[in-house]
């Protein structure tokens, strides 16, 4: 069990809902009123996507510009975990769960062409075929997708399904037009989707525009374009808020958090605290030998100082986990933890089992939070006798050497999927990986089985013990739910409270004064 300071400073601020907090100082220095108000909005981004095909790259860089700005779902999740109509408005599910039946809205794509029926079959079956975990797994049960009418879909289930409508409203449900995957370069960043933007002129390492759709079937958004502008350095991003350059720091992932306090004394600008959304965690490989060994990943567990590395990396903002469950605050979230802190237990188990000066290759990502995490978890391995050899690694070289080729012995990440999408062959890895040497076929038929639940008591007692199952199995290590600020100019508002896949959702936003 973990200490009550798990929630840490976001304690102080937040609860553990999917609501947001915002903090607004009392100073007031005039800066923002004397900015101009324009109708083009300035947001910076730590990090810059390897590409913009959405459908095979997981990188929240490419979801914070794109998702609901550009590329829109069959419907809307809520920050209740209701589900709201945006492409389908309305819904029927058979008494049986097995046949879903959507009415679409009358939408237009950037192309100009009509959202119509056949777009929503090709879509979804498109995405049942994507290399990414969190928007194929979702639709595994989804064995039929049909046009009923030009504005009628009718998805048909082997079995039902928990998950499918929620998950509908997030990758597993963009709606792109027919052919879109054979006829754009999605890599290059030929997106053409339903939203109130269009994917407009992108300059390497420098920023991407979004240009206001015109043809939009919902309410017109205030700006006309969106500048997002890649800034790795948070401290510039945040001096650039200060200095009037741009109007928001869209995430805050390293550096930048320990300057919270000091820019929400500011009358000027506002701090906004969503409640964590992803987690940050230790993946270990299949193909290292030593790993094998339940005793040595439950020493690496043991050996992690949860509250250490929350504090270090996310200066407090979060939540330390040693269960996997995403958003915060599901109804199968508790503080289960078996193996919380106790460097003493991870030594004897190394002993035990012949490994003591273990070695084992990390390559981690250079940028947002990563390599302050990188430092502190080399020296609490070194602390119960395991050295982490590091390498350094930019995000597109590391998600082709881990993720793709499966390059490494000990990695760390932060994602915000569902813990199902680490089933084996075909999930997330290390497990899922299709050359992973071993599989958790307990936790895989407790995935599938908790999935076809109908019934809502029953199904937050199969999602509890499924999430207690993932975390004793020590494959994977959650280290804390993450909570992702973001800085705004005070008289910026309609910020949504609360995000799912990073996304700065642009919909709303004005000026206080429009």
């Amino acid at each position: 069990m973990l200490a009550d300071t798990r929630l840490a400073r976001l304690g102080r601020w937040a609860a553990v809902a999917l609501t947001a907090v915002t903090i607004a100082g009392a100073g007031a220095m005039g800066i923002a009123e004397a900015r101009e108000q324009g109708t083009t909005l300035t947001w910076s981004h730590p990090q810059e996507p390897p590409n913009w095909n959405y459908w095979a790259t997981g990188a929240s860089a490419l979801s914070v510009p794109v998702f609901h700005n550009v590329l829109e779902p069959l419907v809307e999740l809520m920050g209740d975990g209701s589900v709201a109509p945006l492409l389908a408005t309305e819904w029927t599910v058979s008494d049986d769960g097995l046949t879903y039946t959507f009415k679409l809205r009358d939408a237009k794509f950037h192309d100009g062409t009509d959202l119509d029926a056949g777009d929503v079959v090709y879509s979804i079956m498109k995405n049942k075929e994507s290399p990414l975990a969190n928007t194929k797994v979702p639709l595994t049960p989804v064995q039929k997708v049909e046009a009923v009418d030009a504005h009628t879909v009718k998805l048909t289930l082997s079995k039902p399904s928990q998950r499918l409508l929620k998950e509908l409203g997030q990758t597993a449900g963009i709606i792109v037009p027919e052919g879109s995957h054979e006829k754009l370069d999605l890599a290059k960043g030929e997106l053409v989707g339903t939203g109130p933007y269009t994917f407009g002129a992108y300059r390497p390492d420098v920023d991407l525009t979004l240009n206001r759709f015109d043809g939009y079937w919902g309410d017109k958004p205030y700006f006309e374009k969106i500048v997002h502008r890649f800034i790795p350095d948070e401290t510039a991003a945040i001096n650039a808020l200060l200095a009037g350059e741009i109007d928001m720091v869209a995430s805050v992932f390293g550096e930048g958090l320990d300057r919270l306090k000091a820019v929400a004394e500011n009358s000027d600008f506002k701090v906004i605290i969503p409640a964590p959304m992803e987690i940050n965690y230790i993946f270990l490989s299949t193909h290292k030998k030593e790993l094998k060994d339940p005793r040595v990943r439950q020493a690496i567990a043991y050996a992690v100082n949860h509250d250490d590395i929350l504090e270090g990396a996310q200066a407090g903002y979060g939540r330390t986990v040693c269960q996997w469950v995403t958003p915060a605050g599901e109804p199968w979230d508790s503080d289960y933890c078996p193996y919380a802190y106790d460097p003493a237990k991870a030594k004897a188990l190394l002993k035990e089992a012949g490994q003591e000066g273990l070695e084992l290759d990390f390559p981690f990502i250079t940028v947002a939070e990563h390599p302050v995490i990188k430092d502190i978890l080399v020296e609490q391995m070194a602390a119960v006798g395991i050295t982490l050899k590091p390498r350094a690694l930019d995000l597109a070289t590391w998600l082709e050497q881990v993720n793709t080729n499966g390059d490494y012995e000990f990695s760390n990440l932060t994602s915000n999927v569902k813990a199902e999408a680490f089933v084996c062959k075909g999930g997330r890895q290390p497990l899922g990986r299709p050359d992973s040497e071993l599989c958790d076929e307990t936790f895989d038929q407790m995935a599938a089985a908790s999935d076809s639940i109908l019934d809502q008591g029953e199904y937050v007692k199969a999602m509890a013990a499924m999430t207690k199952q993932f975390a004793d199995s020590a494959w994977v290590i959650p280290i804390h739910q993450k909570a992702t600020p973001t800085l705004t100019r005070s008289d910026l508002v309609g910020q949504k409270p609360y995000r799912f896949r990073v996304e700065m959702d642009a919909r709303k936003l004005h000026w206080a004064s429009n």
